[in-house]
């Protein structure tokens, strides 16, 4: 039997709570490996390690990335001017490099914002056909 695939928009909410990403309490948090949870539920785990493949989280809680990408996806404001464009744990001679990729990710997700998101067709997330 073929394993199916999760829907993209599977990825607005947070894969142990269910609730959509938004700016706040259920701001989206990537790991170093990848995985995103809500702030919510990061704070709630047992242990220092992502719930999905045990990869430990060796950075402290509050300087891991919100992924703003997401937020944009979800419609919730981006994080205030005052925030800074770069956690810590970003190596000063990889600023640039960060930010530009930050900047082209973010871009993509207005794209699929705007292309993707008039054509879902039923609560699960399924695009319709053009027909």
């Amino acid at each position: 039997m073929p394993v199916q695939s999760p829907q993209w928009s599977e990825f607005l909410s947070c894969p142990i709570c269910y609730n959509e990403f938004e700016g706040t309490v259920r701001c989206p948090i990537s790991l170093g490996c990848g995985h995103t949870l809500c702030r919510h539920c990061l704070a709630k785990l047992q242990r220092k390690q992502c719930p999905f493949d045990q990869t430990a989280i060796s950075t402290d809680i509050s300087q891991l990335p919100v992924n703003s990408a997401l937020l944009q996806l979800v419609s919730s404001p981006s994080p205030s001017p005052s925030d800074k464009a770069y956690p810590d744990s970003v190596p000063k001679d990889q600023i640039q490099h960060y930010l530009a990729a930050k900047k082209c990710i973010e871009e993509l997700a207005l794209y699929l914002k705007t292309s993707l998101l008039p054509r879902l067709g039923t609560d699960k997330g399924e695009v319709t056909s053009n027909s």
